[in-house]
């Protein structure tokens, strides 16, 4: 029998949103909308405590059009052409505010529990 590693430890977070920092779509701006974001979140103090924001940035959501793409959960809502300014309207309204910007938004995954309750 061999023993197995101890499991990796995940502090509680509040919202999840997913950067697509990726070579194709937006090479020359995805990388800093990603890093206004962390940078923003730890001012704000988000990245911590129990109103912890979880960020990651990811390679390719595939969709490559109309980047830097950012991507929230629970909630699933998906946001395209993202600018700074773009960005800090997500972080106030949607990661802190709890309201997604639906300017921004091109796709929302329907979920059994929200049918009907956009």
């Amino acid at each position: 029998m061999s023993e197995s590693s101890p499991k990796p430890v995940m502090r509680p977070y509040k919202r999840h949103i997913l950067v697509c920092t990726g070579p194709r779509c937006a090479p020359e701006s995805s990388p800093a909308v990603y890093q206004q974001l962390k940078d923003r979140l730890k001012e704000l103090g988000l990245h911590e405590g129990p109103n912890r924001i979880q960020r990651s940035q990811c390679h390719c959501f595939g969709i490559c059009k109309q980047g830097p793409l950012a991507v929230v959960y629970p909630e699933d809502v998906w946001y395209h052409d993202l600018t700074p300014e773009k960005m800090e309207r997500i972080i106030q309204e949607h990661l802190i505010g709890g309201r997604p910007v639906e300017e921004y938004v091109f796709y929302r995954q329907s979920h059994p529990a929200q049918a009907g309750s956009c």
